[in-house]
């Protein structure tokens, strides 16, 4: 079944530009994401995102996101970044 993954996360823009480039490299979107929203909100960068399931969303959040927040920010995922899985009950696109 798909999620929905919402976070926030305290980055500025080139933190996150970074994290991103190192995720998906040519803006191309990790397997099993259907889609990724993000922009700034007060507390840093709010990011949205469709996963084909919640396994494999955390499945890249262990082997690849939090090895990437690490290496651009020098410390690991903040307790602060706590994403939100929800089930998709419907997805409508262009």
């Amino acid at each position: 079944m798909s999620v929905v993954v919402t976070a926030v996360a305290p980055f500025t823009s080139e933190q996150y530009d970074a994290v991103t480039d190192r995720v998906m490299p040519g803006g191309e979107l990790p397997e099993g994401c259907q889609l990724h929203v993000a922009g700034p909100v007060a507390e840093g960068f709010r990011v949205i995102t469709i996963w084909e399931s919640a396994d494999t969303f955390h499945e890249f959040r262990q082997q690849k996101l939090l090895p990437a927040i690490q290496e651009v920010t020098g410390q690991g995922a903040s307790p602060a970044i706590q994403p939100q899985v929800d089930p998709v009950h419907r997805l409508i696109t262009s």
